[in-house]
């Protein structure tokens, strides 16, 4: 059996019922089974959700909890990310799949820079200010690969910029099953509808084109499998992260603590970690600046812990609403980070091949179901996961 699994990226349950009038979405509900009640991870961010997708663990377990690691004093343009596989302290798929003697290949899925797992990969790395992007991408990703198809297809990527690497990413895609060695398992990342909410909002006009385009370009992969007489043999996996939600102001919460009692904000948009060397101080300063910050929620290590939170956090909080936390407000009409039980928290499944039932709708799940799930269908060893597999999926 083979694995297509593409990821929507921030789009959710609050998004379904457009998506289902869209054509190929539509169609594979009625291929398959569907969820709109998954419940994301905290936080409600795409490096640590796009973890938990691939390895069935929390962030509590596999370490990636934020997109970037903690830079208080390092220019927001200039931070790191978590690009490189060796992050993440669980099993992946990737690397299941390559155990079993399975064929890899990956398009823009998140922290998967330098995959022993992933023999064509394209990962999602972004060149910092002073970087070259060409050298930063080959000693990221899979060179020879990449370099082929760069100097085969490369003239119809119009910029690195969305959607034009959606539409790139889609054409590797199509190109990677019509290559004489189809793979075996194939994850895709695809990022146009984060990137317009983020510039536009989360109910903007723009946002809802994008959806069009990603139903376009699932659409596009899926006929790929088909042209490529693998249909009948692939389980076909469409996720979602996160969704969004309009951000009408931005608040320095990292300046206004630092000055106030010392501590330190990272920002996860819509909530943010604390970090210092007095918690205790931190948390009452926060308590009793809490209108003036613009906190909505304060959390301690108790409901951290309960919430599967990273190890290193003992303190975080959620904005009030409609507030993000960031330096700057530019490009961010539309934002996430928000707290788990938010109804954008709660995200989309479609799943759909051999062996699954057609038509079925199922009541609900959690993110960190979807690996083990597709483990078990694929006979892939997954032993790390702490979601469960979701039985019902199968008759």
């Amino acid at each position: 059996m083979r694995l297509l699994l593409i990821s929507l990226d921030a789009v959710s349950r609050v998004d379904a019922d457009r998506l289902l009038r869209l054509p190929a979405l539509l169609a594979l509900k009625g291929e398959g089974v569907f969820c709109d009640n998954v419940q994301t991870v905290y936080p409600t961010i795409t490096y640590p959700i796009h973890t938990s997708i691939i390895t069935g663990c929390w962030p509590e377990a596999h370490g990636i909890g934020h997109n970037q690691p903690f830079q208080p004093d390092t220019a927001p343009e200039m931070r790191k990310w978590f690009w490189e596989e060796g992050d993440i302290g669980r099993k992946t798929l990737h690397r299941a799949a390559k155990e079993a003697g399975l064929d890899v290949a990956s398009v823009l899925w998140p922290v998967t820079g330098k995959s022993s797992s992933i023999r064509r990969n394209f990962p999602e790395v972004l060149p910092l200010p002073g970087e070259s992007a060409v050298r930063k991408m080959l000693a990221y990703a899979s060179p020879l690969w990449i370099l082929h198809m760069e100097l085969l297809y490369g003239r119809q990527r119009r910029s690195i910029r969305q959607p034009d690497l959606d539409d790139y990413a889609a054409l590797l895609c199509e190109k990677l099953y019509a290559s004489c060695r189809p793979p075996d398992v194939l994850t895709v990342h695809l990022v146009d509808c984060d990137a317009m909410r983020h510039r536009f909002g989360a109910d903007s006009e723009e946002a809802y084109a994008a959806m069009e385009r990603l139903d376009g370009r699932v659409g596009r992969m899926i006929e790929a499998v088909k042209k490529a007489g693998l249909y009948e043999e692939t389980l076909i996996c469409v996720v979602s992260d996160h969704g969004q939600q309009n951000a009408r102001e931005t608040v320095d919460l990292d300046k206004l603590l630092k000055d106030a009692c010392g501590a330190r904000a990272q920002s996860l948009g819509m909530g943010a970690y604390i970090f210092g060397n007095d918690l205790a101080a931190a948390r009452k300063c926060l308590q009793e600046n809490k209108e003036l910050f613009r906190i909505g929620h304060i959390y301690g290590k108790e409901e951290l812990t309960a919430l599967h939170a990273p190890k290193n956090v003992s303190l975080a909080v959620d904005a009030a609403p409609g507030v993000r936390f960031g330096e700057s407000a530019e490009g961010h009409l539309g934002d996430h980070g928000f707290a788990a039980d938010a109804p954008e928290a709660k995200t989309l499944w479609w799943l759909a091949g051999p062996g699954v039932r057609r038509g079925a709708t199922l009541p609900e799940a959690r993110v960190v179901d979807i690996a083990p799930t597709l483990a078990y269908a694929m006979k892939l060893r997954l032993p790390d996961a702490q979601g469960r597999v979701i039985g019902e999926a199968f008759g």
